[in-house]
């Protein structure tokens, strides 16, 4: 009979606004959905999922927005043109330049790159990602967005209203 399956259903939620800087964003969680054995960790202080060995199946998605602060109640701004982006989940290498900083020189066909989203603006349009991972060690991976060079006035969380 086989062993069952673990799984993790992992979200970030708005507890305070968050701009977005140039380059790439680690996005951070904040809450668990749902969640079934250990296998599938998440520091919600760093994002940082730690997986235990194994094959996963991973799906996820990522969305940013536009706001000024100026906008109407419970609302965000559109625009177009919109600054384009993606999300991409990445391992942490442990050890290496890779782990930290200088992120925007690693390039997406790096291997510690497990998959890239769906190309998307700022407007609350999703970037997702689907991919396969399997692991003989534990593994910590990182789900991050880019939107663009320069996201003046580009979100990753908004807070609006006390509503999370």
């Amino acid at each position: 009979m086989p062993a069952p399956s673990d799984y993790a259903v992992f979200t970030e939620f708005s507890p305070e606004s968050k701009l977005m800087t140039p380059g790439w964003n680690r996005r951070v969680f904040t809450d668990t959905d749902a969640r079934k054995g250990d296998a599938i960790q998440c520091d919600f202080a760093t994002g940082i999922v730690t997986l235990a060995p194994g094959a996963y199946h991973i799906s996820g998605l990522s969305m940013v927005a536009y706001t000024t602060g100026s906008e109407p109640p419970e609302t965000t701004s559109i625009q177009s043109p919109a600054s384009a982006g993606y999300c991409r989940l990445r391992a942490l290498v442990p050890g290496t330049a890779e782990e930290g900083a200088g992120l925007r020189e690693l390039p997406n066909k790096h291997p510690s790159i497990l998959s890239i989203g769906s190309p998307t603006t700022a407007n609350l349009s999703p970037s997702l990602l689907e991919t396969f991972y399997e692991t003989d060690t534990p593994a910590r991976i990182v789900l991050e967005h880019q939107s663009g060079s320069n996201p003046e006035q580009i979100y990753l969380r908004v807070l609006v209203q006390n509503s999370k």
